[in-house]
């Protein structure tokens, strides 16, 4: 029996398309324009065996209201827009498409560290409105002290380039402990050994109740005179009013967010105004070669479970509902 899958998004990667169809599954997708609504009005309307999940969070009642559903694939590394909780105790598998973007975020996440210390957007306006305006002068970032809160395949990205940039890099996370040696990477005895004195921070933190607003007032006192801080991470990590008063008292240098607490951000927020900020749009996988590999990775972790194979280590969020 063919598998009938949705994509919540109008549209999927010919990479995973490819897999999806040689497997002879019936693929519907999500229009930009229904968005939430129309993505749960399908799933409970339709007999879906397995999700493809984007950017639409996906909460405990659209979950409950797709009775044959079995997995909830994500077409990216993090699964904080999937209710896990209510899908284990359906037995639904929820996949991650972990590592399949690392190369492209660590790529950004030093682009926007570069934007920062280089002033590159202030002088693209400045210039772009017929100013010649040469006396603002940045920062080199060899030799400085860089801060990696948590240490997965992204973050690790982000130390390679940075070490070859001449940075001294230091990393934190709670399963460091058994991780080994790390060297040349500096392993951190806690958060704020970590932050204690850093030029640059950037966060790669999966987004949890504990990890919700880990950042926030008392964290960014701890960091160097100047500092920086760059998110490609999960927008909850900060906690934006205690970040934008940080940057209004010049307490440092500035920040880069590609990640923001709500997605899209309400039309009013502690951030607006605010100097010395840039802000993009999530798009640290916006690559062609990330979103093919994230989407190539999210239907063959879907096809795994709907056809009874063992998947790749660690792509299943909960393990749980495949030993039961």
């Amino acid at each position: 029996m063919a598998h009938h899958i949705l994509v919540t998004a109008p549209r999927l990667e010919q990479a995973g398309m490819d897999l999806l169809e040689a497997a002879g599954c019936r693929v519907s997708f999500v229009s930009a324009e229904g968005g939430r609504a129309e993505m749960e009005r399908r799933l409970a309307e339709q007999g879906f065996d397995g999700v493809i999940s984007r950017f639409i969070p996906i909460s405990a009642a659209a979950i409950a209201s797709a009775p044959a559903l079995r997995v909830i694939s994500r077409a990216a590394a993090g699964h904080d827009v999937i209710d896990v909780a209510a899908a284990t105790a359906r037995g639904i598998a929820v996949m991650a498409a972990a590592g399949a973007n690392a190369q492209s975020v660590a790529e950004f996440t030093i682009g926007l560290m570069l934007a920062l210390a280089r002033d590159i957007p202030r002088h693209d306006r400045a210039t772009q409105a017929g100013r010649w305006d040469r006396a603002q002068l940045g920062i080199e970032l060899h030799g400085r002290a860089l801060a990696l809160v948590g240490y997965g395949g992204i973050a690790r990205g982000v130390a390679r380039i940075a070490l070859a940039m001449g940075m001294r890099v230091s990393a934190w996370s709670p399963r460091l402990a058994d991780a080994g040696d790390i060297a040349p990477v500096r392993r951190a005895a806690s958060l704020r050994d970590l932050l204690a004195g850093a030029d640059v921070v950037s966060l790669h933190a999966p987004l949890t109740p504990a990890s919700r607003r880990m950042i926030g007032a008392a964290e960014l006192d701890l960091l160097a005179p100047g500092a920086m801080l760059v998110n490609t991470g999960r927008g909850g990590l900060v906690d934006e009013a205690a970040l934008a008063a940080a940057l209004r008292a010049g307490r440092l240098r500035g920040a880069a967010l590609d990640v923001r607490e709500s997605e899209p951000p309400p039309p009013a927020t502690p951030l607006d105004g605010v100097p010395n900020l840039i802000l993009t749009p999530h798009m640290g996988a916006g690559t062609t070669v990330a979103r093919g590999a994230t989407a190539r990775v999210a239907a063959a972790n879907l096809l795994d479970i709907l056809s009874g194979r063992p998947p790749a280590p660690g792509a299943c969020v909960n393990p749980e509902v495949l030993r039961g």
